[in-house]
């Protein structure tokens, strides 16, 4: 195409860019950032013919339009232009942009960029920033969002709270996840497989909804410390020793007569926020090893461990959206498990959806 040669200025004492060969100088703005992205463009569409030329334009500068504000709001952002593997990323981007028609995949697109600008140091980051990128145009809408759900039940949970707070906040990641009807079948599979977001497994099946998050949220589903017993006394003289209000302990919800800790599992008692005074504050060591002891004194009984366990998913079914999540789950036919550019392409999915969403890519 003719536009393959252009060369286009910044403005006085600004950088020049063509291209063919893009370089640039250290100091330039966001004009300049855009004047980069533009200079690219027709490498990246340079394949196709006039007539798809000019489509592939009009959705790039969707996807400009989408990434620029956004790269100004991340600090260190306009500096990686000058980077030649940020350029190729940002190539990938663009290419993905022409070939799709989805205004939903200019955000997550947008996302992928800024995750490898705060992530993209690390190269097996990269690598899977990469290949998700490629394949951002490739994938179905249905597929896309089935594979952020699956990821979200393997990944997230909530921090604090009674077990009623933390499965609101699950309903409400879901609520927001699920933004199409949940494929049926095993086509999805098959079409998420081909893709390499996932690995099939010929012989597993998926853990049942009920199954798993009762082992991973068992500081809810758990059977805790029956008041009227030594295990009670001895948790509240710990308390009393740190300085600590009894009120640490909450009645369990599950189970009359018992209490246990407002946590999900043991290791959220790291995270745990104490409020005084209408401050917050992190607990101390000697608190922490307090809490974990108070843990240990949990009961153990199977009997009732089922009992809360049923308790348990009662609550979660009265969830729409955590019963629509169980429900689809337990039906899927073939096990398998999420690659790395899986992961990568659900996390930034579930992250363009909601924000609250933890940088989960180390």
């Amino acid at each position: 195409m003719e536009n393959s040669k252009q060369i286009q200025k910044a403005g006085d004492d600004a950088q020049q860019i063509q291209a063919e060969s893009v370089t640039v100088n250290n100091g330039f703005s966001a004009n300049d950032v855009a004047n980069i992205f533009k200079a690219l463009v027709p490498m990246s569409i340079q394949d196709y013919t006039k007539e798809a030329y000019r489509i592939a334009e009009e959705r790039i500068t969707c996807f400009e339009n989408k990434l620029l504000p956004r790269i100004e709001e991340i600090e260190n952002a306009i500096p990686m232009f000058a980077d030649p593997v940020f350029q190729v990323q940002l190539k990938n981007a663009q290419r993905s942009a022409a070939v799709s028609d989805r205004k939903e995949d200019y955000g997550l697109l947008t996302e992928l960029i800024i995750a490898h600008v705060e992530k993209g140091a690390n190269r097996k980051n990269r690598i899977g920033i990469q290949k998700a990128t490629e394949i951002v145009g490739m994938i179905d809408n249905d597929a896309l969002c089935a594979l952020t759900v699956a990821h979200a039940i393997g990944s997230f949970a909530p921090m604090q709270g009674t077990a009623k707070e933390g499965l609101q906040n699950l309903n409400q990641l879901f609520t927001r996840l699920i933004y199409e009807k949940l494929p049926e079948g095993v086509d999805w599979i098959d079409h998420l497989d081909v893709l390499g977001t996932i690995r099939i497994n010929a012989f597993g099946s998926m853990k049942k909804i009920s199954e798993y998050y009762t082992k991973t949220l068992n500081g809810y589903a758990c059977i805790g410390i029956e008041k009227q017993s030594d295990n009670y006394k001895r948790a509240l003289d710990l308390l009393a020793n740190i300085k600590l209000s009894q009120e640490v302990l909450i009645n369990n919800p599950f189970l009359d007569g018992y209490v246990c800790l407002p946590i999900f599992n043991k290791n959220a008692i790291h995270n745990m926020e104490l409020v005084n005074a209408n401050r917050t504050r992190n607990l101390n060591e000697k608190e922490v090893n307090a809490l974990y002891s108070i843990w240990d004194m949990y009961d153990t009984d199977d009997q009732l461990q089922d009992e809360v366990n049923k308790k348990f998913m009662d609550m979660w079914d009265s969830f729409e959206s955590l019963r629509t999540v169980r429900v689809w789950w337990e039906d899927i036919s073939r096990g398998f498990s999420i690659t790395s550019v899986g992961k990568v392409l659900a996390h930034t999915n579930a992250k363009r959806c909601d924000k609250r969403v933890p940088d989960l890519i180390e």
